[in-house]
């Protein structure tokens, strides 16, 4: 060994005891968690889906809307109302019929028969009405879950990659110091040390970009609770690990249970009682009245009694139930266009969370040992002299590229299995 390289190697950064480095870790984790916990509790994915179903107003909206449902409704089952009427003949005239003399005058009592089912086709209706707000609550609540979801998931995603940034620093750092002290020894030009010195700058702006990235990941995701105060918190990691996919057929037996085509469910029996109205448009109603008459002239008294038929209403009833049935025709078209658009949908979420736990499986089983390995074998070959500062670096920049790629990955894999849950119905990924 030559002195050059024997002094290089004592002025290299040390390596730490591994069993005292692990026992500051666990200090230093133990002393965050107190920290934290003195401060504020971590926010879980449970907790946040609890605080968006509690206050999204969107979801808090369907509350006034099923009240308005069920007022109409109420009004829906109401009979016709009757009608009290009083009418005045023969005043204010002239000769016999000056004054209120020869005044005759008329007490009627009114009302309506309604005819052909009118009224439970009114509450048939009103039901469907009601039902049909109930599925698209589901619906939106499942979207707006699967929304806090993903922006959950943005959170974690950028909180993750502050500790590897932080580890990237320490080891740039490392480097930056090697470099500088070769340079100092005349072992390698100042324009290596300079290079490393510049690669600590670069690392450190990525971590304080992280840092913000995940301040604003953190107030968009309170934004879903309406949360405007700007507070940060720290989320609960999600599980790292990525189970085995289940196959696709697995999940599209699920897809009819979705609440995009349970729509079309309760959209169809809204529009059959709409046919129901048309077919029970087509009985006339009629209108009937009874008083009591008053004669002037004699001073008597009769009763009076009326009805009435609307005509025509046949041929208007069944243009309207022509109308009606057409409609319900053109649903059925539109659910089974919209069933293939789901499950395209479904497909391609799959197929992205198939090939993620691919990229995870290789990154972590095959790519990132190998690299490690290569970086501490690149060290070593660096203090030799054996390795120029640059191809060091390309090492560490392939360790750190992997790295981020398998978490990448990871999030891709969570990301598409929030929308494939969200497709079939499915609670989304907590933290259990």
């Amino acid at each position: 060994m030559s002195p050059a390289e024997a002094q290089f190697r004592a002025m290299m950064p040390t390596r730490p005891d591994p069993k005292r480095y692990r026992r500051t870790c666990t200090i230093a984790a133990v002393l965050l968690w107190l920290s934290s916990a003195v401060y504020a509790a971590p926010l879980t994915l449970d907790a946040a889906l609890a605080k968006v179903i509690a206050s999204h107003p969107e979801l808090r909206g369907f509350a006034l809307r099923g009240e308005a449902l069920e007022a109409e409704g109420a009004v829906a089952n109401l009979r016709p109302e009757m009608s009290l009427g009083l009418s005045i003949e023969n005043v204010l005239g002239t000769g016999h019929y000056r004054g209120f003399d020869s005044a005759e005058s008329t007490l009627t009592l009114a009302g309506l028969i309604e005819r052909g089912g009118k009224r439970e086709a009114r509450r048939a209706m009103a039901a469907a009405r009601f039902d049909a707000l109930g599925v698209e609550r589901s619906a939106m609540q499942f979207d707006v879950l699967a929304e806090t979801a993903r922006r959950y998931l943005d959170v974690v995603g950028w909180q993750v990659r502050q500790p590897l940034l932080e580890a990237e620093l320490a080891q740039r750092e490392r480097m930056a110091e090697a470099a500088r002290k070769r340079f100092a020894i005349g072992a390698a030009p100042e324009a290596m040390a300079l290079k490393a010195e510049a690669d600590v700058a670069a690392t450190k702006a990525a971590l304080a970009a992280t840092r913000a990235a995940a301040i604003a990941a953190a107030r968009k995701l309170a934004l879903m609770w309406s949360d405007r105060s700007g507070a940060t918190f720290e989320a609960v990691p999600l599980p790292s690990a990525v189970p085995p996919l289940p196959a696709y057929e697995d999940f599209r037996k699920a897809l009819p249970s979705s609440p995009e085509l349970a729509r079309f469910a309760t959209e169809s029996r809204i529009r059959d009682a709409r046919v129901r109205l048309a077919v029970a448009d087509a009985s006339a109603d009629i209108d009937w009245e009874l008083g009591v008459r008053h004669l002037a002239g004699s001073g008597d008294v009769a009763l009076v009694a009326g009805a009435s038929i609307p005509l025509g209403v046949s041929r208007r009833a069944a243009l309207e139930r022509s109308a009606a049935r057409a409609e319900r025709a053109a649903l059925e078209l539109e659910r089974e266009s919209v069933e293939a658009q789901l499950e395209a949908a479904l497909l391609e979420a799959w197929s992205r969370a198939n090939s993620a736990v691919e990229r995870v499986t290789a990154l972590e089983s095959e790519i990132l040992p190998r690299l490690r390995k290569a970086a501490e074998s690149a060290e070593r070959a660096y203090v030799a002299g054996a390795l120029t500062y640059v191809e060091w670096s390309e090492v560490q920049s392939a360790v750190r590229s992997a790295g981020e790629a398998a978490l990448e990955a990871k999030l891709e894999w969570r990301r598409s299995m929030i929308e494939i849950q969200r497709l079939t119905a499915e609670p989304v990924i907590t933290e259990r």
